[in-house]
């Protein structure tokens, strides 16, 4: 997989995503029974976005669930090593609450208060910005990231908060960035051990 080097994925890298991570919710919603709409959507096309977000919740909370369907998918032919990776390596997923603090070329910051960290986050069709016009950084969005080839991105299915911050905690905020940028603490791919 080629590395990424723009706001959000190349159109090639985000059909590579959709091609595992829907079919992944699809066996998800079967085998959890999720929702009694989602299949019906699936195979027409047109998955609401709602009925996936209930099946990627309940991935998040099992994230072994991953490992059934890379089992499921070898029983009904080969599964490439390069998308076998990428599944595996969802199996270190970072969920919760992060504060979107400002949008970069290369992707947009988020800001885990609660584990002390700072990543550069990419999107998968379009940038962060394009994405949630209508709230301007920073404020806090409950997302799911994961590793993807060389870069971080979320599964696509978050949840921004409409929430204004005040002049001090935005200066504090930005202050966590500039610092983990000063010292290369960016990061910029999930560690398994993470």
């Amino acid at each position: 997989m080629k590395k990424e080097n723009g706001a959000f994925l190349s159109p090639e890298a985000g059909n590579t995503f959709f091609g595992l991570f829907l079919p992944l919710l699809d066996f998800v919603n079967q085998t959890y029974e999720v929702s009694d709409v989602l299949y019906d959507q699936v195979r027409r096309g047109h998955p609401d976005t709602r009925e996936l977000k209930k099946a990627a919740d309940v991935l998040w909370e099992a994230p072994g669930t991953i490992n059934e369907f890379i089992k499921a998918v070898e029983e009904q032919a080969d599964i490439a090593e390069d998308d076998r990776r990428i599944l595996e390596s969802w199996c270190h997923p970072l969920t919760g609450l992060f504060i979107l603090e400002r949008h970069l070329s290369r992707g947009s910051i988020f800001i885990d208060t609660e584990r002390d960290k700072v990543y550069q986050v990419k999107g998968i069709t379009q940038t962060w910005e394009e994405m949630i016009p209508y709230l301007k950084p920073p404020f806090p969005i409950k997302a799911t990231l994961i590793p993807f080839g060389d870069c971080i991105i979320s599964d696509g299915l978050v949840s921004p908060l409409d929430v204004s911050f005040g002049p001090e905690y935005r200066k504090s905020l930005k202050q966590i960035y500039l610092e983990a940028k000063e010292t290369g603490r960016i990061l910029t791919k999930i560690e398994n051990k993470e």
